[in-house]
C-alpha cells in the first residue's frame, strides 16, 4: 500500500513539474509550489533537499522570467545571466581568482588570529576583560563603514582588503574557540594529572578534540562572511576583483552583468560553507559525537 502510494506522489510530482511549465503564469507558479511541496515530501534526506534547494530557486527565477513578471532589464532570466558568465568568462576569471586569492589569504589569516585571541583570553582573564568589549564593537561595526577607513589608512593594495576579511569573520572563530576551551571536561584533565599524564598527551587527548569541533563550527558560521568581506573591500577600491566587476557593471546600468557576478559569489559562498559543514559533520562523527 505504501509502495503504492508512494509511486502515486512520483506520478503527481510529475505532473505539476509539467504543469510549471504551462503558459499560464498563475498555473505555472501554483504548480511549482506543490511541486516542492510534494518534493519535500518524498525526499526525506536533508543533504539532498540543501543540494537542490539553490536548483529550485533558479527554476522558480526562471518562471518569473518566462512569464515576465518583472521586467528583463530588472531581472534577468537565469539563462540570460549563464550567457554572460559564458560569454564574459575571460573578464570574469582573473576578476573571481583575486577575489578568492584575497579572501582565501584573509580567511586563513582570520582564523590563525581567532584562535590566537581566545587562548590569550582563555589563559589570562584580566586581557580577556579589556579586549572582549573591543572584540565586541568590532562586530557591531559595519564592515562597509570600516571598509574605506581601513582602505585609506592601508591604501589600496592587497594588505587592506585581507584586514577586511579578518575584521568580518575573526569574531565566530573567537567566541566558539573560547567556549570550547571553557567547556572541557576539568574532571578528565584532573583524572590524566593524577596519573602523572604529560601536559602535551593533556592537550592531545582531552582539549584538542574538544575544542577543535567548537572552532570548526566558528569557521562554519564566519564561512559565508569571508568573500562578502573582500568583496566590500573591492566595492570600496581595488583595481580588480568581482567587487569591481559588479560595480563597474552596476555603475552602467547592466545588471545582468551585476546578476551574473552576484550567483558566481553566491556558488562561492555556499562552497566555503558547505566545504566548513561537511568538516564539521566528518570531525564530529569521528569523535563519535552527538552534534
Amino acid at each position: 500500500m505504501k509502495k503504492t502510494l508512494k509511486v502515486v506522489e512520483i506520478a503527481l510530482a510529475f505532473g505539476l513539474f509539467v504543469l510549471t511549465l504551462s503558459k499560464s503564469s498563475i498555473i505555472s507558479i501554483v504548480a511549482f509550489f506543490l511541486f516542492v511541496v510534494l518534493l519535500v515530501r518524498l525526499i526525506k534526506n536533508s543533504r539532498i533537499l540543501k543540494g537542490i534547494s539553490f536548483v529550485l530557486f533558479l527554476y522558480l527565477w526562471q518562471i518569473i522570467s518566462i512569464h515576465k513578471l518583472v521586467p528583463s532589464y530588472i531581472l534577468p532570466s537565469p539563462m540570460e545571466t549563464l550567457q554572460i558568465v559564458l560569454t564574459q568568462s575571460n573578464v570574469i576569471l582573473p576578476n573571481l581568482i583575486a577575489t578568492l586569492e584575497v579572501t582565501f589569504i584573509g580567511f586563513f589569516f582570520s582564523i590563525l588570529f581567532g584562535i590566537l585571541l581566545a587562548l590569550i583570553m582563555h589563559i589570562a582573564k584580566p586581557i580577556e576583560d579589556l579586549i572582549y568589549p573591543i572584540a565586541v564593537i568590532t562586530q557591531s561595526t559595519p564592515t562597509i563603514a570600516i571598509a574605506p577607513l581601513i582602505i585609506l589608512w592601508l591604501g589600496f593594495g592587497t594588505l587592506p582588503k585581507i584586514v577586511v576579511v579578518i575584521w568580518a569573520t575573526f569574531f565566530p572563530i573567537t567566541v566558539n574557540t573560547l567556549l570550547g576551551l571553557r567547556t572541557v571536561d576539568s574532571d578528565m584533565i584532573d583524572v590524566l594529572k593524577a596519573i602523572s599524564a604529560k601536559k602535551s598527551d593533556i592537550f592531545k587527548y582531552v582539549i584538542f578534540p574538544h575544542t577543535f569541533t567548537y572552532i570548526i563550527t566558528g569557521i562554519e558560521i564566519s564561512s559565508p562572511y569571508a568573500i562578502l568581506g573582500t568583496l566590500t573591500a573591492e566595492w570600496m577600491g581595488t583595481t580588480v576583483g568581482m567587487g569591481l566587476y559588479i560595480r563597474r557593471s552596476f555603475s552602467s546600468f547592466r545588471l545582468d552583468q551585476v546578476f551574473a557576478g552576484t550567483i558566481i559569489i553566491i556558488i562561492f559562498s555556499l562552497l566555503m560553507w558547505g566545504s566548513a559543514t561537511i568538516l564539521r559533520q566528518r570531525f564530529t562523527r569521528y569523535l563519535g559525537g552527538e552534534k
